[in-house]
């Protein structure tokens, strides 16, 4: 996992911080934390990530059009999240984990563990 490039979208900045500070301690490079779906879109144009930690909920809109982006990109997706399901997911990210707020130490290093791949 050290190294590994993960786009981080959050709209709570305290959540943001506390999470960008876990994944710096399991050697992530974190894209973001971004508040935005429009600045975490944006920020595909500079860099693609390994895989994504996406808030499901960002100022009241799905990042679902973003995942797929990802997904579609080559990207692993997971959802973060205060709900215990997602509604109407696309069949493309039927298996993307989905880590209920707050998120466990073990659960986020499960998520990555299973969405970035070693490199040899």
């Amino acid at each position: 996992m050290r190294g590994a490039r993960v786009l981080l979208l959050e709209d709570d900045a305290v959540i943001a911080m506390e999470m960008q500070e876990r994944l710096n301690d399991l050697g992530i490079v974190v894209l973001g934390p971004f508040a935005t779906i429009e600045d975490a879109e944006a920020s595909l144009a500079r860099e693609l990530p390994q895989a994504a930690l996406l808030d499901a909920n960002v100022g009241g809109r799905t990042s679902l059009d973003l995942a797929v982006a990802l997904s579609a990109r080559g990207a692993s997706v997971a959802f973060c999240t205060g709900y215990h399901d997602l509604k109407d997911l696309p069949a493309a990210l039927a298996a993307a984990p989905l880590l209920t707020k707050p998120v466990s130490d073990a659960d986020l290093r499960a998520a990555l563990s299973a969405m970035i791949a070693p490199t040899p």
